[in-house]
């Protein structure tokens, strides 16, 4: 009886596995491979069902967390807090300036800057929120 149930419940979560399989889905298959049934509640082990649910709800989280880390790993802005809308974030920028220098003589100081006639752009601009999908 119980491996039939064990085989009801994990046919149920493959064909539900196109579609997330929601925490109370997961944990309605741990009860049933375990047997549990509405006349048994005062006698059932519920240790058993939990330890399945926590297996599968760790092994969930394992595979968000490996999603994220790989986002984090093709976008660094997002790890630095305000800078997940600067797109230019981490990449070299152009100064403005050819030249700047200063002079004394005796009392008096004089400063210069010579400015670039053209600025080149120092990085994409319209970069896509997820660098992951980015060609090159």
């Amino acid at each position: 009886m119980r491996a039939i149930l064990a085989t009801v419940a994990l046919c149920l979560i493959a064909t539900t596995s196109q579609a997330e399989i929601t925490n109370n889905q997961a944990l309605k298959a741990c009860l049933a491979i375990n047997g549990y049934t509405p006349e048994k509640f005062d006698e059932f082990d519920f240790t058993k069902s939990s330890s399945c649910f926590q297996n599968w709800r760790s092994q969930k989280n394992k595979e968000k967390l490996a999603e994220l880390r790989d986002f984090l790993k093709h976008n660094p802005r997002y790890r630095v807090p305000g800078q997940s809308l600067n797109r230019c974030w981490g990449k070299p920028r152009e100064m403005p300036f050819e030249s700047a220098g200063i002079e004394t003589n005796g009392n008096s100081m004089k400063a210069w800057v010579n400015y670039k006639d053209k600025l080149p752009a120092g990085c994409y601009e319209n970069a896509p929120w997820d660098n992951r999908d980015a060609k090159g």
